[in-house]
């Protein structure tokens, strides 16, 4: 469903209104083919040109058709716990700016609930304003993922299976936003060359403060990833040293508990032994498993096997 939206300069908040206007905000949540014919209707663009939109798994790009800037972003969001990116279309158009989202934007229902005081009423405005809440939220998440891998690092000999797998999947996340910013920062790009007549050259200014923002987070996420795999190969370097150690271990009290078990059941057989009619056979028998299973025992130890 299609929401309207103007806000006034001298107001700090939004008006919602019952049909379009110059310089208003369109909004679409849960859009569906139905809604983009109405905005098709609007800016006299082809259904085909914004079928992408409902996409989930659309890629950030920038596109013009018929003077309307379309701007295809992803921006991040939590949900049940994991973190992911969600698509979000921009339309820029000499009258209108409009937003279109598959399901419900947390993004834009915070900018419409909390404008930026003194904020100027025109969609080149809302429009920076949106690159730069995308640009913001990547930032954060980003800076998220940084704290939780420093307080993520721990003693050595602390580490588990789960240490290995959290690592696994924060790289996975970072992976996500770094191909997100990538794509987007190309985008930027590439609007900053445009001269597109619905942006003023302060807009311009605010593309190229955004777009350098973009940067500094995708540094940062790949300096992340470098780090999340370093650690990761360190963990399970010293994990596969643990279980060696493990192994070792066990294959040693395997060895010094077979030599009883071989005697007695040498001495089990029904032949002629050594000093198998001597009184003292059971003590020699004893004598001799105690000894070479102490003596396999300290060269095992010796061998840092135990």
């Amino acid at each position: 469903m299609l929401k309207f939206y103007h806000k006034d300069p001298k107001e700090n908040s939004f008006r919602s209104l019952t049909d379009p206007e110059k310089e208003c905000w369109i909004h679409v949540d849960n859009a569906t083919t139905e809604d983009l014919e109405k905005i098709c209707n609007l800016t006299g663009l082809h259904i085909t040109d914004l079928l992408d939109a409902l996409d989930p798994y659309e890629l950030p790009r920038l596109e013009i058709l018929q003077n309307t800037l379309l701007i295809f972003a992803r921006h991040p969001i939590e949900q049940d716990s994991h973190r992911h990116t969600m698509p979000m279309t921009i339309l820029l158009t000499n009258d209108y700016l409009i937003t279109i989202s598959p399901s419900t934007s947390f993004l834009i229902h915070n900018l419409l609930e909390n404008p930026q005081s003194n904020q100027s009423s025109k969609v080149s405005d809302f429009f920076t304003q949106i690159l730069l809440k995308i640009a913001q939220e990547f930032a954060i998440q980003i800076r998220q993922q940084r704290i939780t891998l420093m307080n993520q690092e721990k003693e050595m000999n602390a580490i588990d299976s789960e240490d290995i797998f959290s690592l696994t999947k924060q790289e996975e996340t970072l992976n996500q936003y770094g191909s997100c910013l990538e794509l987007f920062h190309t985008a930027l790009d590439k609007t900053i060359s445009t001269k597109f007549p619905s942006l003023c050259p302060s807009c311009y200014r605010d593309v190229d403060d955004i777009l350098n923002s973009v940067k500094q987070s995708e540094s940062l996420c790949s300096n992340l990833i470098k780090n999340i795999r370093s650690l990761r190969d360190s963990y399970q370097i010293i994990f596969a040293n643990k279980l060696t150690k493990t192994i070792k271990l066990l294959t040693a009290l395997t060895i010094i508990f077979s030599i009883p078990t071989l005697v007695a059941s040498v001495y089990g057989m029904n032949v002629k032994l050594p000093i198998a009619n001597s009184s003292h056979a059971f003590s020699i028998l004893i004598l001799i498993m105690f000894v070479i299973s102490t003596s396999c025992g300290y060269w095992f130890y010796r061998k840092r096997w135990m």
